[in-house]
């Protein structure tokens, strides 16, 4: 479920993100094509620089290659009851990792501050070949799949236990290839990056690159309800309490169209 990005800056107050080749934070030499024609995406205009420019966030797609990584940081960021399995986060990565974005930034063991401090809890893969000693760092992750359904469902938040030996296009629960809404099941930067406006940023650029690609007609959410006004800002619309039981239910469906309005009436409510 997406985390509480409420005490997050808005993009509006951010200074311009640098476009330098520092040498904290040069994305990675391979950029990670898709089927919708976009690949690794650097985090600058009409972005704003962080505040902390010592951070130099980029962005790229993800793939099952980054499991250890999205498995790490989705337990760092959610309650257990909350947090994805790392079975299932792997058949999204694996399944449809197009539809799944990182942000990124990168240090050396002797960095000072958290990112400095995380770089030494766990191992992270290395930033380039030719550098093992800076290593690439998941500050947060948007993992989502395709759903029939206009608002996210028990089943489209499932998974087939198969997956691995039997992929399907348009199973009954997971990912559906056919569908046209996006559900968002994963938004969350590091606790030690919280309230810096990385979960807007994050959040704001994968909206666009949806719109912009044409792959779905809408984005779908569940949230806390404190959480509405988060995601208000961001363009998505408060449908109202979700029939969602998933880790424990009390959850509020959140919808953004791209063609041209949402409608209360639709029978698929």
């Amino acid at each position: 479920m997406p985390r509480d990005f409420l005490a997050d800056k808005t993009l509006e107050s951010m200074p311009q993100l640098s476009r330098e080749s520092a040498a904290t934070s040069p994305p990675p030499e391979k950029s990670k094509a898709n089927s919708y024609g976009t690949s690794l995406v650097r985090v600058e205009d009409p972005f704003k620089k962080m505040a902390n420019k010592k951070i130099h966030p980029f962005s790229s797609l993800l793939s099952v290659e980054d499991l250890d990584d999205c498995d790490w940081l989705e337990h760092a960021a959610f309650d257990p009851i909350e947090a994805a399995s790392r079975e299932k986060i792997e058949y999204r990565l694996r399944t449809c990792g197009e539809l799944c974005t990182g942000l990124f930034s990168s240090a050396y063991p002797t960095a000072p501050g958290a990112l400095g401090a995380i770089q030494k809890t766990r191992a992270f893969a290395s930033i380039d070949s030719s550098d093992s000693d800076r290593k690439r760092i998941l500050l947060g992750h948007i993992i989502s799949t395709k759903s029939a359904s206009k608002l996210v469902t028990d089943d489209s938040m499932d998974y087939p236990k198969d997956f691995r030996a039997n992929y399907q296009l348009t199973p009954s629960i997971g990912h559906n290839e056919d569908g046209e809404t996006i559900c968002l099941h994963s938004l969350c930067v590091h606790p030690d990056f919280a309230s810096q406006g990385l979960g807007q940023m994050l959040l704001k650029s994968y909206v666009q690159r949806i719109k912009d690609s044409g792959v779905a007609k809408r984005i779908a959410l569940l949230c806390r309800e404190r959480l509405v006004g988060f995601y208000q800002k961001a363009g998505f619309e408060k449908v109202g309490p979700s029939k969602c039981q998933y880790g424990g239910g009390n959850w509020y469906d959140m919808i953004i169209e791209f063609d041209g309005g949402f409608g209360h009436n639709d029978d698929d409510f």
